[in-house]
């Protein structure tokens, strides 16, 4: 979205992580301006949410939100690998057509499957070390992230975990792949309040962002 106003809807939402409220209006102002696909995405998943909550996950209702949200979020569907590509550019890219491209061929989004989405906007990231603590700061601007998996955190060095704090202060879970028990350990004490850890994943490349608790 690239309205003028919509880094204000954007602000109220990561200022008020937990509340609803604030991404309902979003989703009013999305569908005012001619997106109603990505506000109909946001009031289903804040529903599936709010169902979850009231300990409603097994009903009828639920069955046929999580049926429409799996319909947006098909591989095959587009639109949300464009809403990825627009919001998080540093993480997520359109690839450029070859020159053998059809018109009619698929636009190809790149890194789309390394964010998952809660309540209509990214909460959870899974990328390289590296590129987390060059972007997160930028991408934390435009998006609620609160959980991040890093990989490959053997090849990012302490002076560069010490440049990119501010990317992962304030997140409600860093798990670290692709290094030792130490610097997690180091790592907490940098960021109280944070939940540090380090877990072994066999494959990273093909594992889905970490799920909202």
């Amino acid at each position: 979205m690239k309205h003028p106003d919509w880094p204000a809807f954007i602000a109220a939402i990561i200022a008020n992580p937990d509340e609803d409220t604030p991404r309902l209006v979003a989703a009013d102002f999305l569908e005012e301006n001619g997106e109603s696909d990505r506000a109909a995405f946001i009031r289903i998943q804040c529903e599936i949410a709010l169902l979850e909550a009231s300990g409603l996950s097994k009903s009828l209702e639920m069955d046929e939100l999580r049926k429409k949200e799996r319909a947006i979020l098909h591989p095959l569907s587009v639109h949300w690998q464009l809403w990825a590509a627009e919001e998080c550019p540093e993480l997520v890219r359109v690839a450029p057509p070859t020159k053998t491209s059809s018109p009619l061929d698929r636009i190809h989004v790149e890194g789309a499957d390394r964010l998952a989405w809660r309540r209509g906007f990214v909460e959870a990231v899974r990328c390289f070390a590296g590129d987390w603590l060059r972007c997160g700061v930028a991408v934390r601007k435009r998006q609620p992230v609160q959980d991040v998996t890093l990989t490959d955190c053997n090849m990012t060095d302490r002076d560069m975990w010490y440049a990119g704090l501010a990317a992962v202060s304030g997140l409600r879970n860093v798990f670290l792949n692709g290094t030792n028990p130490v610097l997690a350990a180091w790592l907490a004490e940098w960021l109280p309040g944070t939940n540090v850890k380090f877990v072994r994943l066999s494959n990273p490349d093909n594992l889905p962002a970490p799920p909202a608790e």
